[in-house]
């Protein structure tokens, strides 16, 4: 008996063991397609990395070359205002020579011409040589306290003059200020009702004068004539220095006026016949009291001090604008003229991401322009006029050289000051960049280091100022990289 086994083999179905071979090939190739891919994501992972660092080091680069910008920023912002401290510096030091020499002066009992003389000889060179510092200081060929950097006012009126505006004060519009005058300074005057004549004279007429506490007498000198004997008086105010003159007039009426404009400045006379300039014989009349300058500016009610107006402080962005009327009469329709202020100071911005403005205003150091809108009996205008040549002269000498001394310290201390903020707002900043790209997650600590940083550099800048040392450790940018470590 035959069997027939039927099965679902074909003729091309393979053995077990070409199965097995073929299995084992397909493995093999799995595994190389791995290593493969394994070592083409690590290629992949190396690039990366690299062009991460390149990016890093293009960001660092970057910031350095703004740091580096910045610095020099500062460098040049601290140079112009060096220069100029230490020039005022100078100055100050020959005002205190000047003050030193009035003081001498003043306290000698006689008067010595030659040494007079000599004295004046001196306080003259100590003036030049604030000249010649006002002169010559400069930056990179830009002088520096010259006025070009400071406040610079023109005024379009008759009888108008610019004096002064404070440091920090703003730029006028173009059609400047209006300035309106209520009433014109005066200065105080006493008029006699009846001639003087010659009778007078032969009887020896007897004139008391009382001005600022001092009491004067003066007797006409029998046998001179009227003419002589006014002559005669105005040259004996001048010699007394007494701060009054006489006014001539063709009728022979004695009529005595302050040198002074305001109300400040009084005094009193007598006569010893009722009527020449007393209304009562011996007895002392007061003069008419002198009034100070009135009226706006800008709209503004202003402050006045004899034949000078002025704005108050209180008004921010042309406080202490100052302008001197000198008319005898209000203009018409009290309209005066107008007053046109450009702020041409420096402009000092530090930050490169918030931007802080710190203005430097730099006005004229020349003698001409210090100790200006000084009242004195002298008629002294400003630094460069005062002299020793007088008790009276030395004595308002005195008065001028005080306000030169505070104009001089104001500027200088404002030089400080700004210094200061130069570098407290600078080391602030660059302290924060560092911060943020050092230390990302961590920017809130700088603070306090940053306060520390300002101190020490403010430290710094006041360091051994009577050596004229200011701000010696910002000079090369390497001291201030230094501060950052």
């Amino acid at each position: 008996m035959s069997i027939n086994i039927k099965t679902n083999f074909g003729p091309t179905t393979k053995s077990l063991g070409d199965q097995g071979a073929f299995r084992n090939a397909m493995y093999h190739q799995d595994k190389d397609n791995k290593r493969e891919n394994k070592i083409q994501v690590s290629k992949t992972t190396v690039k990366d990395q690299n062009t991460a660092q390149n990016i890093k080091n293009e960001e660092f680069r970057l910031l350095s070359a703004e740091i580096q910008g910045e610095l020099t920023n500062v460098e040049e912002q601290m140079s112009i205002a060096q220069t100029a401290g230490k020039a005022l510096i100078e100055v100050e030091n020959t005002l205190f020579e000047i003050n030193e020499l009035l003081l001498i002066v003043s306290n000698e009992t006689s008067c010595n011409s030659a040494m007079r003389e000599a004295d004046q000889q001196e306080l003259q060179e100590l003036i030049e040589q604030i000249n010649k510092v006002a002169d010559e200081t400069s930056y990179r060929h830009k002088p520096l306290l010259d006025g070009s950097h400071g406040v610079r006012g023109v005024v379009n009126g008759e009888h108008l003059e610019f004096i002064d505006m404070l440091p920090d004060s703003k730029t006028s519009p173009l059609r400047g200020y209006e300035i309106y005058v209520t009433q014109q300074a005066k200065r105080a005057e006493l008029c006699g009702q009846i001639p003087f004549s010659q009778h007078m004279v032969d009887n020896q007429e007897l004139l008391t004068i009382e001005e600022g506490g001092n009491e004067n007498r003066f007797v006409a000198k029998k046998g001179d004539s009227v003419d002589d004997t006014f002559n005669y008086l105005a040259n004996w105010f001048s010699k007394r220095e007494i701060p009054l003159e006489l006014v001539r007039n063709a009728d022979n009426i004695l009529h005595i006026r302050h040198l002074q404009y305001g109300s400040d400045y009084k005094f009193s006379a007598s006569s010893s016949t009722a009527g020449v300039i007393s209304s009562e014989s011996e007895k002392l009349t007061h003069s008419t009291p002198g009034c100070n300058v009135m009226g706006t500016i800008n709209g503004i009610k202003c402050i006045g001090h004899g034949q000078f107006l002025t704005v108050p402080e209180n008004h921010e962005d042309i406080r202490g604008l100052t302008v001197r009327y000198t008319g005898n009469e209000v203009p018409s329709e009290c309209f005066a003229g107008i007053v046109s202020v450009v702020q041409n100071g420096f402009q000092f911005l530090t930050g490169s991401s918030n931007y802080q403005s710190n203005q430097l205003s730099l006005r004229n150091f020349h003698a001409s322009f210090l100790g200006m809108e000084t009242e004195n009996v002298s008629g002294f205008k400003s630094l460069q006029d005062i002299n020793v040549l007088s008790s009276q002269k030395v004595k308002d000498s005195i008065t001028v050289l005080e306000k030169s001394l505070s104009e001089v310290t104001e500027v200088k201390d404002k030089i400080e000051s700004v210094c200061y903020s130069i570098i407290k707002n600078e080391m602030r900043e660059l302290q924060e960049k560092l911060d943020r790209k050092l230390f990302p997650n961590n920017v809130h600590d700088s603070e306090e280091n940053v306060q520390v940083l300002a101190e020490q550099t403010k430290n710094i800048i006041t360091e051994d100022t009577s050596k004229s040392s200011m701000a010696q450790a910002h000079q090369d940018q390497s001291n201030v990289l230094s501060l950052l470590k």
